[in-house]
């Protein structure tokens, strides 16, 4: 119920400077990471996995390379990340049901160890891959494509998912959950995007100008925003970042 839900008060850290000081996130935030592909999303979800101060991270890489898998494991997210993570994996050769199902059980490990009130980070690499998913069997059961393909029940789907995640009922358990989108052609009014920006409480931009620059990771400070900073941190912080991004456009 969203009455009894604890309201976000308490920053999270990431150990991502760029995104602590310029887009900080709260306990039991949703935020997506935006950006097209090989810009840098998995490797910043596992530098997020060993940086941040969850508890617990429940990670779930879905349609996404096999090959992944065991370099996410062993170089993204090393023993430091493995010790507290429960990951959930569904490659892209698997069949659509698959993936859904991936995300969802994800989302459910996640709920069950904030109802014993741990500090949960929940991340799913991608929110897009499962948003296809529902696409492919939406049009297989013969609904009609509608946005650039993607029939009604795909954009349904999402808040469904994304919804579950949050602060618990008062007992001091949350799920910050970080969803990674993939913008097709670096379009970020592509459908899923938009509507993913619509739901989620902010969004954190990768840019391609700033990692073909060797910045990494590629974080658009102008581009990213988190809709509960000002709940988290003081006025002096929210002051300094607002002016750094004003001298930083300039």
């Amino acid at each position: 119920n969203p009455l009894s839900r604890s309201l976000i008060e308490d920053p999270f850290a990431t150990g991502i400077k760029s995104i602590d000081t310029f887009a900080p996130l709260g306990n039991g935030q949703r935020v997506g990471i935006f950006s097209g592909s090989g810009v840098g999303k998995s490797i910043l979800l596992g530098m997020i996995a060993r940086g941040s101060e969850s508890d617990v991270n429940v990670i779930s890489l879905v349609g996404e390379r096999g090959r992944e898998l065991r370099e996410f494991v062993e170089n993204d997210l090393g023993p430091e990340g493995m010790a507290k993570s429960v990951i959930v994996v569904s490659t892209s050769d698997q069949p659509a049901p698959m993936r859904i199902r991936a995300s969802v059980l994800a989302t459910a490990i996640a709920e069950g160890f904030r109802n014993e009130g741990n500090k949960v980070l929940l991340l799913m690499d991608s929110l897009t891959r499962f948003a296809m998913a529902q696409r492919e069997i939406a049009l297989a059961t013969g609904e009609p494509p509608a946005t650039k393909g993607y029939p009604p029940s795909v954009f349904a789907r999402l808040p469904q998912l994304v919804e579950r995640a949050g602060n618990g009922s008062g007992n001091g358990g949350s799920v910050t959950a970080i969803y990674t989108v993939l913008v097709e052609g670096d379009d970020l009014s592509d459908p899923i995007a938009d509507s993913a920006r619509a739901i989620l409480d902010g969004h954190i931009v990768l840019s391609r100008e700033i990692a073909e620059q060797a910045i990494y990771p590629a974080v658009d400070i102008q581009a990213s925003v988190s809709r509960s900073m000002p709940a988290v941190v003081d006025q002096s912080h929210l002051r300094s970042a607002l002016k750094v991004k004003q001298l930083y456009a300039r």
